[in-house]
């Protein structure tokens, strides 16, 4: 039995006017789209220790290869791939969905190995072709990987395309991932890439979400995105006891072309390392490193439309950012009627994600998308980011298909040709906030806007340390308003142990207020930092 996931996003790109907004750099165009201890030179390795440096310096070797590709690739002019036929470029979403790949002809299925591969057909709107290579257990060479060749009897063509018969040299688009989680009984789809630089992953009992890419070039200005495309793929054929698969790509693009080392650990929280070297062909105006791409529409802070019952539509909540132990910042999404791009600077980033909080199915209402098992991606820096800021981007959206958010990690440092940029980072699959966040957080929100000239802000913090504070004691809010001010805060205790930040916001512009509220106790951080773009 598999249990599959078959929902594809639309991604599209839209022209939109730029806008004068203080404070705000408001954009053109989106796409809806263990470490080892150090050993004394002295001491004896013990067996399990040589054989596990062994398998990490054949991955390197492997690394060490797309490495060189990618370098050499960096110094030819770009190519684009060959176009596809008129009968595959012209397909829309239902059409496409008619190919489908034969689950029996799985690769690895039939060898019993605990990871299986499936292939995307080319088609639609993923007209790119990535070729897919396979290598043997414990490759040691590049020279090992055999080439897959398109083979059109892998598909199905079902419907009104049964007769279509597409070119050998067509190519695939992306790669689909069958595995197993701990808790599994049946394989199911744990992992899809697909489109451009874009992929997914799930922990067990989640579906697909939040999307990841490999990079964003040119993301939020007043021209045309540049999409990096994962051009090939070689994937290591797991052992019979394998509890992770290795993947390589190479990432190509008109200004860039770089190496990437990505191994998929489904355990009950699904987490993918990512080691990845980059070279520039050109210097873009832009480089967003490890962006995540999701959907918001609406949910805290705006009301749906009154012909739908569901009282919240989104993949994701909030963008989550730690910037120390500490330090956390937690601001809730926003679907405006115009695009807005907000700057969270970092001298120290230890990670940062696109939240999906709320986990009560009726805050939903919605069985067939199951808003409510949408996984929160976290990203972590193997060491921390250092001088930079995440840029959260929020697009106006016309339905709940097209991704319209993005957040992404953007250096101070400028980008030079003939100089690599080095990345090694997780990215984890959540259920809920990383463990290390123990500070209350915002778990609701609320704006009345029944008087435009003062809106009444409810702000509510959840969290143990909450249910662990004296009710001798009494917290202090702060609270910062930009283009408005904050009058009659109100901060009380729930007999629910939360804690509610009330007060009434007077604009003192027609523009969107920018706001920062948090929670101390005695000059002590209690709290989260709780950011919002709140319109009049």
């Amino acid at each position: 039995m598999y249990l599959f996931s078959d929902v594809t996003k639309v991604i599209a790109s839209r022209a939109i006017q730029l806008m004068d907004l203080p404070t705000l750099i408001l954009v053109a165009l989106f796409s809806a789209i263990s470490f080892w201890s150090a050993q004394q030179a002295c001491a004896e390795p013990t067996a399990k220790m040589k054989e596990v440096n062994s398998a990490a310096s054949q991955s390197d070797a492997i690394f060490d290869a797309m490495v060189a590709k990618a370098k050499a690739n960096s110094s030819k002019p770009y190519e684009s791939s060959h176009e596809l036929p008129e009968d595959l470029n012209s397909l829309n979403y239902d059409t496409y969905r008619l190919i489908a790949f034969e689950h029996e002809k799985s690769i690895w299925k039939k060898e019993a190995l605990p990871f299986w591969l499936e292939l995307f057909h080319r088609g639609y709107i993923f007209r790119d072709e990535v070729q897919v290579s396979l290598l043997p257990e414990n490759a040691k060479a590049a020279q090992q990987i055999q080439w897959m060749e398109f083979d059109k009897s892998l598909f199905q063509y079902r419907g009104e395309l049964a007769g279509l018969d597409p070119p050998k040299d067509l190519g695939y688009s992306g790669v689909k991932v069958i595995g197993k989680f701990p808790s599994s009984e049946h394989p199911l789809e744990i992992a899809s890439f697909l489109g451009a630089s874009y992929f997914r992953a799930i922990s067990p009992g989640q579906f697909y979400g939040t999307s990841v890419r490999g990079l964003a070039v040119d993301i939020g200005l007043a021209k045309a995105e540049e999409f990096p495309i994962f051009r090939e793929f070689w994937i290591e054929q797991p052992g019979q006891d394998a509890k992770q698969l290795k993947l390589w790509a190479l990432l190509d693009s008109p200004s860039v072309s770089g190496a990437y080392a990505l191994v998929i650990h489904p355990d009950e929280t699904m987490t993918i390392d990512v080691k990845a070297k980059l070279f520039f062909r050109s210097v873009p105006e832009k480089v967003g490193l490890a962006p995540l791409t999701s959907m918001f529409m609406w949910g805290m802070g705006k009301d749906g439309p009154e012909n739908d019952p569901r009282p919240r539509v989104h993949d994701a909540d909030s963008l989550l950012i730690q910037k120390g132990e500490k330090d956390w910042i937690r601001r809730s999404l926003n679907r405006l009627d115009f695009p807005s791009l907000s700057n969270y600077d970092a001298k120290d980033l230890h990670g940062f994600g696109l939240m999906q909080a709320e986990r009560a199915p009726s805050r939903y209402n919605d069985d067939e998308a199951k808003y409510h098992l949408r996984p929160s991606v976290w990203i972590t820096p193997k060491t921390p980011w250092k001088d930079g800021a995440i840029q959260l981007l929020e697009l106006p959206s016309e339905h709940e298909g097209i991704d319209n958010i993005g957040a992404y990690w953007m250096p101070k440092q400028p980008i030079e040709v003939g100089k690599p940029i080095d990345l090694e980072y997780q990215i984890a699959f959540l259920h809920q906030a990383p463990k290390q966040h123990s500070l209350a957080k915002v778990t609701d929100f609320r704006v009345d806007r029944s008087d435009k000239s003062s809106l009444r802000l409810t702000v509510v913090y959840q969290g143990d340390t909450i249910s662990k504070f004296s009710t001798e004691r009494q917290l202090q809010a702060y609270i910062d308003v930009q283009r408005g001010k904050a009058e009659n805060v109100v901060v009380r205790r729930t007999a629910l142990n939360t804690v509610e930040v009330s007060c009434n916001l007077i604009p003192d512009s027609p523009y969107a207020m920018e706001m920062e509220v948090y929670l101390t106790d005695e000059d002590e951080l209690f709290s989260e930092s709780w950011r919002y773009l709140c319109p009049i």
